[in-house]
């Protein structure tokens, strides 16, 4: 029995760790995506679109901040095609056993993940609205014949 009762206490535990550190895991994983789609958005409505990448740098150690659990540093690199922003956070879960016990593939433990975010300058996209909701209502007013 005591031997038995070892090997089950042994696997339980086992379990139980693995359990916690598979959720850091998704934790991570999510806050990540979520401080990287932050960050990204925030850039992508800067008024002078030259302005977005420098923007999202500067902020983007700001926004990853200290709130991961069990991970290597976060790492974040920003990069721009045409009208969209693209912000990529990369970090490592740190698990006290070799990842060949626990994940298989080449990158084990590792998140990354990519956020995108549509480059785009609220002030000019309401003031053409407005240009064509007063344009509209012009129309209306001079074909019911007012002033």
């Amino acid at each position: 029995m005591t031997a038995e009762a070892s090997f089950i206490v042994t696997w339980t535990i086992f379990i139980f760790v693995f359990l916690i550190y598979l959720s850091f895991y998704s934790y991570d994983k999510c806050v990540l995506f979520q401080d990287a789609y932050t960050v990204c958005f925030r850039g992508s409505v800067q008024k002078p679109e030259e302005a977005v990448v420098p923007y999202i740098g500067a902020h983007m150690k700001e926004q990853f901040g200290e709130k991961y659990f069990a991970t290597s540093e976060v790492r974040g690199s920003v990069d721009r095609q045409g009208n969209s922003a693209d912000v990529i956070g990369e970090c490592q879960v740190k698990v006290p056993i070799r990842t060949d016990y626990t994940m298989h593939g080449q990158a084990g433990w590792q998140i990354r993940t990519r956020a995108r975010a549509q480059i785009i300058n609220p002030t000019h996209i309401i003031r053409k609205k407005r240009l064509v909701g007063n344009a509209a209502k012009a129309l209306t007013d001079m074909a019911q014949g007012k002033k």
